[in-house]
């Protein structure tokens, strides 16, 4: 018996299944973490494409295919999965971005961790808000909703069939813009608050200037932020939440970035 035919799929569906998954994993949040072993990156990746090579309809036969042509067509299925994956994993950068708009003012710009994920270093409440981040992420079904966009994108954009269009970089500059946006307003708090109570020292230094407020305000700026974060942190997972929903602003953008990268 065909082996092709018993299990419903044929090796160029799956090879394009398996492209489009591995530029998805290489770049996805959380599964392109260096904590997860590259051999459980490829059989999550395989296992993607088993799933979803059954539905690819496409009229190519990579086997038909010159060597560069086939190349050629499986490049642009990397780069589908590349940018599926980017595009979702900004919402995590500007989470790590407000991380850096909260230690600099409090003090902690000079203490660097390194991140397991990343295998880079990151501030201090930058890592944590990765935590934050990541924990969001999965409770509200992120993960999920990224598999099935990336399922859904053969629907949208057929193998073969990826082009940059022009309207694909302004959604692209959009969703830049939109991490620095949400950064400074998981920021802005802290950072507004930290700015009060330096000019509340400075006040302190011109009427006491016996009080060395330069040593004092270290531990100041501390506490405030601190307790800042601590009462807004509310707030920032609600805003982590919409965002990581599947009708939020990250996959909103996902769905218009795909919408104009097929000719």
């Amino acid at each position: 018996m065909n082996i092709e035919a018993l299990i419903g799929m044929n090796i160029t569906q799956f090879l394009l299944g398996l492209v489009r998954a591995s530029g998805l994993i290489v770049t996805a949040p959380l599964f392109q973490s260096r904590s997860i072993p590259a051999k459980a990156k490829a059989l999550l990746a395989g296992a993607l494409a088993l799933t979803v090579a059954p539905y690819i309809h496409s009229d190519l036969d990579l086997e038909a295919f010159s060597f560069w042509m086939a190349v050629a067509t499986l490049i642009q299925e990397m780069i589908v999965g590349l940018i599926m994956g980017l595009m979702v994993n900004l919402t995590m950068y500007a989470l790590q971005l407000a991380g850096y708009f909260f230690d600099v003012p409090m003090g902690f710009g000079m203490i660097n961790i390194l991140d397991p994920q990343s295998g880079t270093e990151i501030p201090l409440l930058g890592q944590f808000n990765a935590i934050l981040a990541g924990l969001i992420y999965l409770a509200v079904d992120g993960h999920l909703t990224l598999i099935s966009s990336f399922i859904k994108s053969y629907d949208v954009i057929k193998p073969g069939s990826f082009f940059f269009h022009r309207e694909a970089t302004g959604v692209f500059l959009k969703a830049f813009s939109n991490m620095f946006y949400l950064g400074f307003k998981i920021g802005i708090p802290v950072v507004g608050t930290i700015f009060l109570a330096d000019v509340a020292l400075g006040i302190i230094s011109k009427l006491i200037p016996q009080i060395n407020v330069f040593v004092m305000g270290f531990s100041i700026k501390i506490v405030v932020g601190l307790t800042t974060l601590a009462l807004f942190i509310q707030a920032y997972i609600f805003l982590i939440e919409q965002s990581f929903s599947s009708s939020g602003t990250t996959f909103r953008l996902l769905r218009m970035m795909l919408r104009h990268l097929t000719g």
